[in-house]
């Protein structure tokens, strides 16, 4: 069958991309900025900075002799952080730019029938690939610009503040609207993602959503049962503490839960809602951003994840949350899969969320009986049947004439 050649500056699904297209026969090349390999660029980053650095990033089914590496525009961008302690929007895009720039020129070596590129991390290479005659998929990571612009602004009316600046800026934004419009197919993972460019007047036969996976290697529900407070419900939020996130709904909801409900917050805070999380001060925990052991930790010790986004392409946490035997809230704009749609409560909805809460503060045993429900609904959805669902779409692409 004719081959596959990849492209993406980060992680996002794209190692899971590539050996999806290995595994069908048809991977020419995949070009990333690191892989913890032997031989790679990121065995050597690995041994200087620890295992868990790159974990995300480390593919051993691979074969190396198809990955090619350019990590200069990623050290480039730690170095940066180093200095200036955080990465600022235009340090993404300097880096996304100079990987693609590059990639780019390593599209116009190859004899590839399809290109799949990330989303920022694409343009340059899909227009080779246009020139070329080379098919076209982008994997697209956030809803459309349009869909998360609107439903800020119906938040920040409804709680009477600022409507805060996006995820984009207005380069990102112009440059995502020109990689979907070089695309002949998108990629999505959930059907609120795929809803979004469906309003944007995307044709449906573009779209295809394919759910992602639980990572059950790193998150699994403890060996021994961890003994409960049953007199408080211990809730957790994993994420950025943001408006898109819904936290000013989840502290609302908590206090008026009144008593016998406690709140555990972990991530960063952002300026937006410091005025919500300052009026709360006292009223909930918080716990920086930690690895991924660590927070299976915070899963395992908590009784419910809450995940009120206003938007969420997907909602990682929730699905880590049910793998470790946690139930979970989540709006009905989150795209993770969730075994009974009751699960779901309507967006900018405090009241929604206290009431569900509520249920399960005060019937322990039904709670730990939805926990047991959700480790077993997310075993079905594995990286294996990512990838099966890919080469189907794949295969389908590759054939069309």
């Amino acid at each position: 069958m004719a081959g596959i050649s990849i492209a993406y500056s980060g992680v996002h699904q794209m190692y899971q991309i590539a050996l999806a297209a290995q595994e069908l026969g048809c991977l020419d090349q995949f070009f990333c900025s690191l892989i913890d390999a032997p031989g790679k660029w990121g065995a050597l980053f690995t041994k200087i900075f620890g295992h868990d650095r790159l974990v995300n990033r480390r593919r051993p089914e691979l074969d190396t002799k198809r990955v090619t590496e350019y990590p200069w525009p990623f050290l480039l961008q730690l170095m940066k952080q180093f200095s200036q302690g955080t990465v600022l929007p235009k340090v993404w895009e300097d880096t996304n730019n100079a990987f693609d720039f590059w990639a780019a020129q390593q599209l116009k070596k190859v004899d590839s029938c399809l290109f799949v590129g990330g989303e920022t991390c694409a343009l340059q290479s899909l227009e080779v690939a246009k020139e070329r005659g080379i098919k076209t998929l982008l994997d697209c990571h956030q809803v459309h610009p349009n869909f998360l612009d609107k439903i800020l602004a119906q938040a920040a009316s409804n709680l009477m503040i600022p409507v805060p600046q996006t995820i984009d800026t207005p380069t990102w934004r112009k440059q995502k609207l020109q990689e979907y419009e070089l695309a002949d197919s998108l990629l999505v993972i959930s059907e609120v993602q795929k809803r979004s460019f469906l309003e944007a007047g995307f044709p449906a036969e573009q779209l295809t959503a394919i759910t992602l996976w639980a990572d059950t290697s790193i998150f699994y529900p403890p060996p021994v049962p961890i003994p409960k407070n049953v007199d408080v419900l211990q809730v957790l939020f994993v994420g950025g503490l943001s408006l898109r996130k819904g936290v000013p709904y989840l502290l609302q909801a908590t206090e008026l839960c009144g008593s016998g409900v406690e709140l555990t917050f972990i991530g960063s805070k952002t300026s937006e809602i410091k005025d919500f999380l300052d009026k709360a001060e006292g009223k909930f925990n918080y716990v920086q951003a930690m690895t991924k052991a660590q927070l299976r930790e915070y899963y395992w010790q908590s009784d419910v994840l809450v995940l009120p986004s206003l938007v969420d392409t997907f909602g990682w946490v929730a699905i880590e949350a049910m793998a470790c035997g946690l139930p979970v809230i989540v709006s009905e704009n989150c795209g993770v899969p969730v075994p009974d749609e009751n699960w779901r409560v309507p967006v900018m909805n405090a009241e929604a969320i206290a009431e569900r809460l509520l249920i399960l503060r005060d019937n322990r045993e039904y709670c730990t009986s939805l926990g047991k429900i959700a480790g077993e609904f997310v075993q079905q959805f594995t990286p294996k049947l990512y990838r099966e669902q890919l080469q189907a779409l794949f295969t389908h692409i590759l054939l069309q004439g």
